[in-house]
Parts: structure tokens; sequence; C-alpha cells
């Protein structure tokens, strides 16, 4: 069929002529009679024609623009960074062949493309541009539409498209597909209106689209296995019997204690277990594990402990992996092999991306940058609220950094008094004051040769010492205190601070050009409210951390007191979050973790705190939606997300400016 296919796009004066009689013949008729056209493709037209798509129409039925639109790009962040450069190399072929390559998401948006300027253009009038909306629904048969479909390669060829604006076009889609639980996340799809092409060129075109449709689901069977461990380690050999479903509730994979149960290996979908179809509908609803429940699983009455993650890839649940014990021993993830290594640690750190707890989108993307940060050796500047984790990502950047070998040195420049300040950082010489050491001593700087140092709360740093930091990083040398000797430094320098540095600036109380010689490169560390899903995982985290100091060695949270967490704002962020856990394992009676023994700051109506929070910033910032964001340290996207789940309008907020 393939090669046919092709020959048929060889041919296209000769094809397209014989199936636009058969399309026209099916628009009259209202009907497909005799043979010529593929029967996939008939189904399409009978399905598009069904979901009410009109062949004669100018526009696709959606496109996104604005805010929607960059929300889109936003999630689909990581995928499009993977993307881009393998359909980027691809240009000079493209440009010669006058043909293009999308890529499109599982909803059927365009993200990008990338073509000759007057391909791409004449593509615009056809809708295809990012925004546009390639689903069956919106566009009528077409590859990317039946590749969103099927979850298969598809080409879709002139006529054969149900709309007539689409007849000059062929186009051939190839699905990517996550791994595991092989759930669709987008479509690479090729696409022209070249009819001089010769069949190897053709064969050449969808071969590379196809390599890049496999590289890019290579790239998630790594994310897979780097961020979903757990899916690896229950197939290779977890005692536990597993069973791994897609959104639709089917299992797709067991391990090999499934397959030798009774029970698991010839369950074909978790919808025919009405108390376990209950638990994995919440998971893939709320993105939130399920851990330990009770479960009857057939009419025997057997009951099984029962644990259910999602499986999630830029915020989008793909699936879950469910946990199964007969006992009422606690499902652990122990394995017949060992554990692989975890990141060797040195004595100056205690902290690596291994220790990173979140999977949500926001908190993603923050780690990704970081990794990347540890590559390259320029100065870094961490932003972002009290208790979000600014010293941990500077210990994990420093551990995966060619400097590992090397001291961490941090050094809290608001915590130290300005007048020993001074000498901390800097060192000092035999007598350089009244109390030195008779020897003198290295500052920081020095005890950090060869590997970093961490300035953190920077905006605390008095002036007068900016002007000295500022000569270091120009000339990557120090001179004790009382001294003359310069000492060459090797050091890489990272800074952080919670407060706002135009603002400490327009005050007086920052310098300028320090400030741009510190945000070479910048990351802004999410506070807990914007990565709230990643809440249960960090509650369980510290759980298990800190159970055992007060005599916990099972907790059960309850879903009320879960709800209570993942609702509440925040402000102290992480470190915040760790003390309440703490404080409610010292309250709690028992093995069940219940709403009572959080403290009484939580229960108040978080959800209402934090929509005042929306409006003020809405108020103060005249209803202008990316600078509201901006105050509350938040992305736009996020922003919108919120307006959404409070159901906020302009009106909600207009009275008040």
């Amino acid at each position: 069929m393939e090669n046919s296919l092709t020959r048929d796009i060889v041919l296209a004066e000769e094809y397209n002529a014989s199936v636009n009689q058969i399309w026209k013949r099916y628009q009259d008729l209202g009907q497909y009679t005799g043979t010529g056209v593929r029967e996939t493709i008939i189904h399409s037209w009978e399905d598009s024609k069904r979901l009410g798509v009109s062949p004669f129409q100018n526009r696709n039925h959606e496109i996104i623009h604005g805010s929607d639109l960059e929300e889109r790009l936003e999630r689909n962040a990581e995928l499009l960074s993977f993307a881009k450069p393998k359909i980027n190399h691809l240009f000079d072929f493209l440009k010669e062949t006058k043909t293009m390559l999308s890529i499109v998401d599982y909803q059927g948006t365009v993200l990008y493309s990338s073509g000759e300027r007057s391909v791409l253009k004449k593509a615009e009038k056809i809708d295809i541009y990012d925004g546009g909306i390639w689903t069956e629904k919106s566009a009528g048969t077409n590859a990317a539409g039946l590749a969103l479909k099927t979850k298969q390669h598809a080409q879709v060829l002139y006529s054969e498209h149900f709309c007539e604006k689409n007849h000059d076009w062929f186009c051939s889609a190839f699905p990517i597909l996550y791994p595991y639980t092989h759930e669709l996340l987008g479509v690479i799809n090729i696409a022209g209106a070249n009819h001089q092409l010769n069949p190897h060129t053709i064969q050449y075109i969808f071969s590379e689209a196809n390599q890049i449709s496999k590289a890019i689901q290579q790239y998630f069977f790594k994310h897979a296995l780097k961020n979903h461990l757990f899916l690896h380690t229950a197939l290779e050999g977890i005692e536990d019997e597993v069973l791994i479903i897609d959104l639709g509730k089917n299992v797709v994979e067991r391990n090999g204690a499934a397959k030798s149960h009774s029970i698991f290996r010839q369950l074909p979908t978790i919808t025919t277990v009405p108390e376990l179809n209950q638990l994995v509908e919440k998971v893939l609803r709320t993105g939130q594990s399920v851990i330990r429940e009770k479960v009857k699983l057939d009419q025997q009455k057997q009951h099984f402990i029962c644990s259910v993650y999602p499986v999630t890839f830029q915020a989008d649940p793909l699936g879950a992996v469910i946990f199964f014990r007969k006992n009422g021993e606690i499902p652990a993830l122990t394995t017949k092999k060992p554990h692989p290594p975890r990141s060797a640690k040195t004595k100056t750190t205690r902290y690596s991306f291994d220790d990173m707890i979140g999977s949500s989108q926001e908190f993603a993307a923050v780690v990704k940058k970081a990794r990347k940060a540890a590559c390259i050796d320029s100065t870094l500047f961490l932003s972002g609220e009290t208790g979000t984790g600014k010293e941990v990502f500077a210990q994990s950047i420093h551990q995966a950094s060619d400097r590992r070998h090397h001291p961490f040195i941090a050094i809290n420049c608001g915590a130290v008094p300005h007048g020993l300040l001074e000498s901390e950082l800097f060192g000092y010489e035999p007598g350089a004051f009244t109390g030195a050491k008779s020897k003198g001593q290295p500052g920081k700087f020095e005890m950090a040769q060869g590997g970093t140092i961490f300035l953190d709360e920077i905006a605390d740093m008095p002036l007068e010492l900016q002007v000295h930091l500022l000569r270091i990083l120009e000339e990557r040398v120090v001179t004790r205190l009382g001294g003359d000797k310069t000492i060459p430094l090797d050091v890489r320098v990272i800074a952080a601070t919670h407060k706002n540095l135009i603002q400490a600036i327009e005050k007086g109380e920052f310098r300028e050009d320090l400030m741009y010689r510190l945000q070479v490169i910048q990351l802004e560390i999410p506070s807990l409210r914007e990565r709230s899903s990643d809440i249960p995982a960090l509650v369980h985290h510290f759980i298990q951390e800190m159970g055992r100091e007060f005599g916990k060695q099972e907790v059960f949270v309850q879903e009320k007191t879960m709800q209570c967490l993942t609702q509440y704002p925040w402000p102290g962020n992480i470190r915040e979050l760790r003390n309440v856990i703490q404080q409610a394992l010292f309250n709690m009676e028992g093995n069940q973790l219940t709403p009572f023994d959080l403290p009484r700051d939580l229960m108040k109506q978080p959800r209402d705190a934090e929509k005042e929070r929306l409006i003020e910033a809405l108020v103060k910032e005249n209803g202008n939606v990316t600078a509201a964001a901006r105050t509350l340290q938040i992305s736009r996207a996020t922003m919108y997300r919120k307006l959404k789940l409070y159901q906020l309008k302009a009106e909600d907020w207009k009275g008040n400016i």
C-alpha cells in the first residue's frame, strides 16, 4: 500500500482526477458506490459528514489564538523543545521539495511548522498554521486527524480530503506514542502541494518524518524511565501484581506476577471491577495518587491492598499504574534487582536532582532548565519565594556539574551581621582587625576554589560589599581583608533572593551593574501554589521521612485531609508544608491523618483566600492579566487557569478599579 500511495502522489494529476470524480459522486448521492477509494478514506468521509463538517467550508471549525494558543504551547514546551531542532534540521530539503513539516499536539493543534516561506503562506490559506485544529471534527478527512483517531500512520492524498479546499494537498502523518500506556502525545505531519516530486524524494521525506516521530518516542521512553521509574521497576521484577492502564482504563501492560495470577492475567479492562474503577477514575481525574486502599476484585470476595499512581507528561494524564497485594502489607517497590545508584554527593552537599520531588508541568520545566544550567559554567541567578527550595536547586546543579568533586560553599548574606560579612566572604590576613586569628583566615570564595559558591539572599548584601563582589565577578580574583595580594579564583557563582531586585535598585539598596553581572542565566523557582499537583507526593515524602520520629510506621492520609493540603495557598511554600506535616504527625492519634490534625490556619477556606489574592492583583494592575500574574509571581498560563478555576470574569474586579 505504501509504494502504491507514493506512486499515486507522483502521478498526482491522473490519481486526483479519478478520486475527484468519486468524491463528487459521493457528495451528490450522499453515499459511496463502486470502487477506487481506500476503505479508510470512505469511513473517514462518513465520520466527517456525521460530525457536521461541510465539504465546502472555507475554514476549519476550530482555530485558537492568543492566550489559549500560548497556554497550549507552554503546555507542550518539552515536546516542542525536542521536536523543533529535528524538524528544522530538514529545512533545506523541505525548501527544495516545497513541502512542510508540522508538529501537532494530541488535541489536533498545529504547534509549529517548518518549510519554505511561500509554502507556509499557501498553507495558511487552508489553516495549516500555529493554532489551526486538524481533528476530523474540525477539518474533515486529513492525515493528522486520521493519525489522531487511529494512533497509526496515515496518508491522505488530494481529493481524498473531505473538504474541497484541501484537494491540492497531500499529507502524511506519523503518531508519537508514550511508552507503556501507548497514549497519543502528538503527530508529525508532512504536507505539500508540489505535484512534480519523484518517488525517491517522496520516500525520503516520509522516511525522515517517520524517523523524527521515532526519535521523539525514544526520548519519551527515556523520560518515562527517569520520571516514572516505578513503571520500569514494576515490569522488571516487583513482587506485587502490577497493571498498567491507558486513559480508556484498558490494561496495556502487566508484570510477570500479574500474568501468572488467575484474576489479573485475563482482565482486559478495570471498568468491570466497580471498586477499582472508582479509584482509578479519581486518580485520572485529579492526578493524585491513591495509596493502600482495600478493594474487592471478584465474586469470591478476594480482597487486595491497592495503590494507584498516575502516569503524566507535561501535566497531562496518560494512564495509571496499579499495584496489588493480597495481604495487608504495605505495597512497596521491592525488586529482585538492585536499585540504580543515586548520584554520589560530596561532603559539602546534601541534595542532588535525585531528591527532586514533583512531576507537575511547572516544576518539570524548571528542573529541565536547571539540568541544562549544570552543563555550563556561567553565573546563575535563582529567584523565588522563601521556602521554595532555592538551595536544593543550587546544590543539585553543583552536583550535576563538572565541579561536583570540589566544594559547594553556601552563605546567607542576610543572616551574617554586616560587620562580619566582609571577612566571611573575602577572608582576612593576620592582624587585620581586633580579634582576628593569628594566622588569618580564608574567605568563602577561597574555600569554594574549583567548586561553587552559593550567595543566598543576595539582596541583603550591604552596598559597600556589592562593589567588592562586582570586582570578583569581573576580574575573578579576591583580596583578603588587610592584605594586598590578589588570589586568582576558579569558582562558579550562584546567587539567589526572594526579593525583587528591580525594586531594590529603585530604592537605592542594590547596584544595577551588579544585578546584570549576577543575572547571566536566570531560573525562577515556582511557588508551591503554582505546582499544587505535587503536594500529595511531597506529603507522602515528608510522612515517610519523619514518621519514625513519632512512632508512625504506616500513615493513611484521609481524602479530606489531602484536599485541605492541596487547596491551601502555602505562603511559606515547601518549608511550611514540611513543618505542617511534622506538627500533624505530632497531633495525630492512630494511623489516620485527619483534617483535625492540621493547624487551624489550614481550615480557613484557603480557596477563597487564593481567589481574593487573584482579584486584588488584578485590581492593583488595572485588570492587566499579564501584570497581575507577574505580581503574584506565577506564569500567565497559570493565571488564566486559575481565573477559569474560580470562574472569575472582568466584572469581578473592574468595579474595584
